[in-house]
């Protein structure tokens, strides 16, 4: 794909954005824990530490027997999004305005351990929109030091360092209404390649669906992994409002669109429109490799087409891959651990560059 270097007229503040004052939580849903893994995961702890939370910041949490009946009555299957009807009915019927979700993406208690991990608060006070989002990818040997002294071998203290990180950002999410991020991409994360004819209007807000990638890559779940990066980075920038992944979902459902190969303008056409987004995000994924024990590599590989739906044309598309030694410093200094941690940067960076964050 040819490189073109285009200007946006953009005049945009502070990197995050707050949000408005009916998406700020006051009573909360937590759904059970999506597991897009290979393996078993710590569903329960996870879960229960988001409720804990929300309790000591003083938002209100529905009990699981009122979430359950509510599941029940509705006959709720998927609790990995929720969409406009079953918000609609939720709101009404329970009181409470955002619903959180969390994905766990990798567990692995081989030495090193590791766990990867996204969660978002979802406003359902209208269209269920992204209000907050996070993701935590962490291995034992992130920082192995001198004489790896600082390797973690067990399961349990990784899982505890990333939850505690979670936790953090929730609290300041929740005492503060601002959406941040400290991550900053490495530059070697950069797509490889990308093409852009956007220009956003300035304070403008757009709204966004992201589908999930069409996966050609070994890794189960993949293309659902790689739109929740999409959905986590897309949500912190001001000038984007990410509807819900359940909301994109209904209508490929409700039009039994099966995105063979990827997202084609027709389908992008019918899911905008019927959502009413300005624009669709998808694409797809050719590589998502962990690996377990102390030896083997990690890569990741996809593109990416962002389609407009009031021209019916690609305004945006990229294509990215890195391994996990690429830019390896001395003593192995600089390697990605976990295929999480470095689609993170990856995604991170060509959000960077649709928001028009230039460096």
């Amino acid at each position: 794909m040819v490189l073109l270097t285009l200007a946006l007229a953009l005049l945009l503040g502070p990197e995050g954005r707050t949000v408005s004052a009916s998406e700020r939580p006051t009573s909360v849903a937590v759904f059970p824990v999506e597991n897009v893994s290979s393996s078993s995961i710590p569903a329960i702890e996870v879960r229960q530490f988001l409720i804990d939370r929300f309790i000591a910041e003083g938002v209100t949490v529905l009990g699981d027997k009122e979430l359950e009946a509510f599941m029940a009555r509705h006959r709720v299957r998927y609790s990995a999004g929720i969409d406009a009807t079953t918000a609609e009915w939720l709101r009404q019927e329970t009181g409470v305005d955002s619903v959180a979700i969390v994905s766990v993406e990798l567990s692995s208690e081989t030495a090193p351990p590791k766990i990867a991990l996204f969660a978002r608060l979802v406003s359902i006070a209208t269209t269920p929109v992204v209000t907050w989002a996070e993701d935590i990818g962490a291995a034992g040997d992130d920082a192995p030091g001198l004489f790896e002294l600082g390797m973690v071998n067990d399961h349990q203290k990784v899982l505890t360092q990333a939850l505690s990180r979670l936790g953090k950002s929730l609290a300041s999410y929740l005492r503060t209404q601002q959406v941040s991020t400290d991550l900053k991409g490495a530059s070697k994360f950069r797509p490889k390649a990308y093409y852009r004819s956007l220009v956003l209007e300035p304070e403008r807000p757009y709204s966004i669906a992201v589908v999930p990638f069409f996966n050609l890559s070994e890794r189960r779940n993949a293309g659902e992994i790689l739109a929740l990066h999409f959905i986590r980075h897309l949500s912190s920038f001001r000038q984007f409002r990410v509807v819900d992944t359940g909301v994109a979902r209904q209508p490929l459902l409700d039009a039994r669109i099966i995105m063979d190969g990827g997202l084609s303008i027709s389908d992008a056409e019918t899911v905008a429109a019927l959502i009413e987004t300005d624009f669709v995000l998808g694409g797809r994924v050719l590589r998502y490799e962990d690996y377990d024990g102390p030896d083997g590599k990690t890569g990741v590989e996809f593109s990416t087409v962002l389609i407009e739906r009031k021209s019916r044309k690609v305004v945006w598309s990229s294509d990215s891959y890195n391994e996990g030694r690429d830019g390896l410093g001395l003593f192995g200094h600089g390697a990605t651990k976990t295929a999480h941690a470095m689609a993170t940067q990856m995604v991170r960076l060509a959000t960077e560059l649709i928001a028009g964050r230039d460096r």
